[in-house]
C-alpha cells in the first residue's frame, strides 16, 4: 500500500486512482503506520509531535492525547507534556507507546492509517484501550488492521483471513465464524486463552 514495494499482479486502487499513478510523496503523505513497536524519540512528549508537525499547539497535542486515552496520564506526570521520553520511549509501557503512536498518527492528519500488529505484545488492559482509540479513528480515517488478536478486528466492516500467504475467507465477524473453520479455530482459542 505504501509501495515499498508494487504488486506482482493486480492493482491496488485508493478512491478509484490507482497508487501507481501517485507520487511516493504524495501517497505517504496519506498514510499513517502503527507498528507493533512504535518510535519513539529521546525528547519530550510535545517535541515527539513537533517532528510530526512543527507548527502544532500544546492545546492540538491534547486534544489528539485524549482522543488515544493518553492525556490524563501524561497531566499526571511531574512535567507533564515537557517530560522527556528516554531512548525508544523507556519511560512508557507498550500501551502508552501505541497511544502516543495514534496521537502522533492524529496529528498527521493522514487519511489510511495501518496497524502492523500494534497490540500483539499489550495485555488485555492496554489492548481495550487502543480498541477505544482504533473506535475513534474509523470515523474519519479509512482503518487496514493487521492482526493475529482477533479481539483487535472483531467490529471491523471486512476480515480477510490469510493462510499461507493467501486469502482464504473474508467477510464479518459472525459471518467467518459460520463460514470459516480457521477464523473459528483461532477465535476459539484466543477465546479459551483469554
Amino acid at each position: 500500500i505504501t509501495r515499498i514495494f508494487d504488486p506482482n499482479e493486480g492493482s491496488i486502487y485508493i478512491d478509484n486512482i490507482n497508487i501507481k499513478d501517485l507520487s511516493e510523496k504524495e501517497l505517504r503523505k496519506q498514510i499513517s503506520i502503527i507498528r507493533q513497536e512504535p518510535f519513539i524519540f529521546n525528547r519530550s512528549i510535545l517535541d515527539n509531535f513537533k517532528l510530526i508537525n512543527e507548527n502544532i499547539t500544546l492545546k492540538e497535542v491534547r486534544k489528539y492525547s485524549k482522543m488515544a486515552y493518553l492525556d490524563d496520564y501524561i497531566m499526571s506526570l511531574p512535567n507533564k507534556y515537557d517530560t522527556i521520553l528516554g531512548e525508544g520511549g523507556v519511560n512508557l509501557s507498550g500501551g502508552q507507546k501505541q497511544r502516543l503512536s495514534i496521537a502522533r498518527t492524529l496529528a498527521k492528519n493522514s487519511k489510511i492509517i495501518l496497524f502492523d500488529e500494534a497490540t500483539s505484545a499489550l495485555d488485555n488492559s492496554s489492548q481495550e484501550y487502543i480498541k477505544k482509540s482504533i473506535d475513534n479513528l474509523v470515523l474519519n480515517h479509512t482503518v487496514v488492521i493487521v492482526a493475529h488478536r482477533l479481539s483487535t478486528i472483531i467490529d471491523s466492516d471486512i476480515i480477510y483471513v490469510v493462510d499461507k500467504g493467501k486469502v482464504v475467507s473474508k467477510g464479518k465477524h459472525n459471518e467467518l465464524l459460520k463460514s470459516s473453520h480457521i477464523y473459528k479455530k483461532l477465535y476459539e482459542t484466543e477465546s479459551l486463552n483469554s
